[in-house]
């Protein structure tokens, strides 16, 4: 039978349809949590009304909602099971000589096709939001924002302050005594008007402060003053210099390789960065995979009276599937499996398992 025949076509609406109310129901879930943990966070704060609160939660549903979508599909898959069998609509399938294999293929291309949409769209508003939901924490509530960017022609620092920003330039760094060299420091008023101009030959990141070493100060006014060390005062640490400040979940797939060459380029670790692309990668066939095992649930009762147990059974393998893949990702992390097998593991466990249920209810 052909992929473009009509009872594949069905089966394709069907699965969609079962994939659009879970999504709904879980994205509604996660905003109100959202909204609940934002306002107990910032309810001290008498700049936060009930809207900003609203707004926060929306521009963190993107993220939120990436992370739980296998389990959006786990679930679709089993909804679509439990529609399908209620209505008798799967035992007429298999009537017509379609085997489970064939019947499930429609719902793993569906999800893979899926997946790849989510990326493409997901990782770009991810990253957006994100920033936005920085920019309103800067601007509402004072939060600092700090920054780093690496270029071929050097590295960018930027740190906020209770006056504006610093931005800092450094030609090159010594990645193991955090030795900036050929230093410039723009500092900015909260007006983002450059106030003073610093050039100093190194810098170096202490516990609060940068020391900026045989020093050239040049004032709006233009006037130069040579000075042997200034204190700048700062909240960023040598860790977060290593980790190239930009968390993953806030850069587009289309950033993060450039940012991983440039990084590792330069002489540091972007393994967390590397790590998050891989499961990108993979993030299409994750949800294929947790579709499978969802939809394999119930293939092999759906003619009897199980539908509750297998839902509990389903649930609790969902929550265990969770904490695994939670498990997975802080070994990889931290150097105890690679990251590519730590990526794809995820994904062969609900695969194989599933592949063994369907094979099972086919030779029923």
């Amino acid at each position: 039978m052909k992929l473009n025949s009509e009872i594949y076509k069905y089966i394709s609406k069907t699965f969609l349809f079962s994939t659009g109310i879970i999504i709904v129901l879980f994205a509604s879930i996660i905003f109100i949590g959202d909204s609940v943990e934002f306002g107990k966070k910032l309810s001290s704060n008498e700049k936060v009304s009930t809207t900003l609160i609203l707004i926060l939660s929306s521009l963190n549903l993107p993220k939120m909602l990436l992370e739980i979508l296998p389990f959006c599909f786990f679930f679709s898959g089993m909804l679509w099971v439990i529609k399908v069998s209620n209505t008798k609509e799967l035992i007429v399938m298999r009537a017509t000589g379609l085997t489970i294999r064939k019947i499930t293929l429609p719902i793993f291309l569906v999800s893979i096709i899926l997946g790849l949409v989510f990326i493409l769209v997901f990782s770009p508003l991810i990253s957006a939001t994100q920033k936005k939901i920085l920019s309103i924490e800067a601007d509402v509530l004072g939060k600092p924002i700090n920054s780093i960017l690496v270029t071929n022609s050097g590295f960018w620092v930027k740190q906020g302050n209770i006056e504006g920003n610093d931005m800092i330039y450094a030609k090159s760094l010594d990645s193991k005594t955090m030795q900036f060299n050929d230093v410039i420091v723009f500092k900015f008023n909260k007006e983002y008007e450059v106030k003073k101009k610093i050039k100093a030959e190194s810098s170096e990141l202490y516990e609060n402060y940068w020391l900026l070493k045989n020093t050239e100060v040049i004032n709006y006014m233009g006037e130069v003053s040579v000075i042997p060390k200034i204190k700048i005062p700062t909240s960023i640490t040598k860790s977060q210099i290593k980790e190239g400040f930009a968390s993953p979940d806030s850069l587009s797939l289309w950033t993060l390789i450039p940012f991983i060459k440039m990084f590792e380029s330069a002489g540091f670790s972007a393994k967390k960065h590397r790590y998050h692309l891989y499961k990108l990668f993979s993030f299409p066939f994750l949800l294929a995979a947790m579709a499978l095992l969802g939809v394999s649930f119930n293939l092999n009762n759906f003619a009897r009276k199980k539908t509750n147990l297998l839902l509990l059974i389903g649930i609790i393998t969902g929550f265990f599937i969770f904490y695994i893949t939670k498990i997975i990702n802080a070994l990889s992390l931290a150097g105890k499996m690679p990251l590519l097998f730590g990526s794809m593991l995820p994904i062969i466990l609900p695969l194989f398992l599933a592949i063994a249920l369907i094979i099972h209810a086919d030779e029923r």
